[in-house]
């Protein structure tokens, strides 16, 4: 395999690990339903409620349920920062440096005027025959 199918493989994996946490936390809970249910489960003491360690199940689910809120809302402010600087901070495309700038050693008005006899006599005269 090249590089790109090691790469597309490593993001596929990434993307089901996100998309997959839910059941992995329903897979724990199924594979260690014995311990949880005498050691971890708030209402071992009272069976009479039949609780069999949906309790600890419904704490880690709502758990996992608001890290993905938190992490998209940090992702969210992040990206939104982000941009905010990218606006506001950003460098300016060019600069202009005047000390390289030669200022004119006339004015425009002489040159025009110094001009304007040539322009005008040249243009403007009868035609000849």
């Amino acid at each position: 395999m090249n590089t790109k199918n090691y790469i597309a493989l490593l993001l596929l994996v990434l993307i089901s690990v996100k998309t997959l946490l839910v059941p992995v936390v329903y897979l724990d809970f199924e594979l260690r339903k014995d311990y949880i249910i005498q050691n971890l489960c708030e209402n071992r003491l009272k069976p009479q409620l039949n609780c069999n360690g949906h309790c600890y199940l419904a704490k880690k689910l709502q758990k996992v349920a608001e890290d993905n809120a938190t992490k998209e809302t940090q992702k969210q402010g992040q990206s939104i920062k982000k941009i905010l600087q990218e606006v506001f901070d950003a460098e300016p495309l060019f600069t202009l440096d005047w000390a390289f700038v030669n200022p004119p050693t006339k004015s425009i008005y002489t040159f025009l005027t110094e001009n304007s006899v040539s322009v005008s006599s040249s243009l403007f005269h009868p035609p000849i025959v």
